[in-house]
Order: C-alpha cells, then structure tokens, then sequence
C-alpha cells in the first residue's frame, strides 16, 4: 500500500492539540474582533502544517532522496515548514487589521509545529494507550 508509511493519528493529535493553543492565543489577542472566524481557520491550518512536519521522511522516500538520514535536514526542513506557518499565521492576523496576534504567539505556535515529532517521540507512548484499537 503507497500510504503505508504515513504517520496520520499521531499528526492528527498533535494538530488537534497545537490547533487549540492557537485557538486559545487567537481568542486572548482578538477578543471581540470575530476571533472565532479566525480560529475556525487557525484549526485545519494547523493540522496540516503539522501533518507535513511529522511526514517530511515519508515524501522524501517516495522522491528517494536519502537527505533525511541527516537529523539535521529533518530538523531544517520542519523549520522551514515552521516559518511558512508562522507567516501564514501573521499574514492571517494581519489581515484582521486593529490588533492581530502577538508575536511572541506566532513564534510558540511555530515552534511546536516544528517540535511536534519530537514530543510525539516522548508523548506517544503515553497517549497510544488511549486510542481506540483502530488508531493505534
């Protein structure tokens, strides 16, 4: 099967996760000025920057590059991905106009979009006891 080596439950999780906080930074930095249409965005955004950050090796083995065998191309490439979202996240605040979103939050988001494989490296082994057996 092509999509054998996808990892979809763990980037689910850890976008649903990430996607809140952004959620909770949107609601605290727009209070009032129709956050929540700006979270209801904020949310897929997210799950899909994450989705690509926990599967980069996966892309790269279907193009059969070997450049992923190096921790640190794994780690620039998600750092890429990780700016890409941080200026998707303040383009979409500053199209809000008055206020937008602190910059101290675009960078926390950014960076756990880029940490996300590596807390689930730590946080899996605790949370895949809970799924049900189907996504596990």
């Amino acid at each position: 099967m092509v999509l054998e080596g996808v990892v979809l439950v763990p980037a689910l999780i850890m976008g649903i996760i990430i996607g809140f906080v952004e959620i909770i930074f949107v609601h605290s930095d727009e209070a009032g000025m129709g956050w929540f249409m700006h979270s209801a965005h904020a949310l897929p955004f997210t799950m899909l920057f994450v989705f690509v950050s926990m599967n980069i090796s996966f892309v790269f083995g279907l193009l059969n590059l070997a450049i992923t065998e190096t921790w640190y191309v794994d780690l620039g490439v998600r750092a890429l991905i990780g700016v890409i979202a941080m200026v998707k996240i303040a383009g979409a605040a500053a199209i809000v106009g008055k206020v937008g979103e602190k910059w101290y939050h675009t960078i926390i988001i950014g960076a756990l979009i880029i940490a996300a494989p590596y807390a689930w490296e730590f946080a899996g082994p605790m949370i895949t006891p809970m799924l049900p057996a189907w996504a596990q």
